[in-house]
């Protein structure tokens, strides 16, 4: 009669082996002993923000504005009251657009 040979599982790694039953039922205590269970790991505490930098905004020269979304600063060319808009030429690209008086600010 052959040998009886089983699928051994008790390796490292993703692998296993086929081995002999002899060999399996001679060593069952050399077999590590794995946990039944993974310990629990506590929670991770959540991370501080960073705090960040707080905008300061300085006082513009007379007849300047400043862009509320992106804070670009402009020269005030002229104010259109009626229609509620303001020209202003773009400091830092200097093209001159026409917006609405609720869009820029004086801080």
């Amino acid at each position: 009669m052959g040998k009886v040979w089983v699928l051994d599982t008790e390796t490292k790694g993703t692998g296993a082996n086929v081995v002999p039953l002899e060999k399996l039922e001679r060593q069952p205590e050399q077999a590590p002993k794995r946990p039944a269970k993974a310990p629990e790991r506590g929670r991770r505490k959540p991370r501080p923000k960073p705090a960040e930098p707080e905008r300061t905004a300085t006082a513009l020269p007379p007849g300047h504005v400043r862009k509320k979304a992106t804070g670009e600063l402009g020269k005030v060319l002229s104010v259109d009251a009626r229609a509620g808009t303001v020209t202003v030429r773009w400091l830092r690209s200097g093209a001159s657009s026409t917006v609405p008086l609720s869009a820029v600010a004086r801080r």
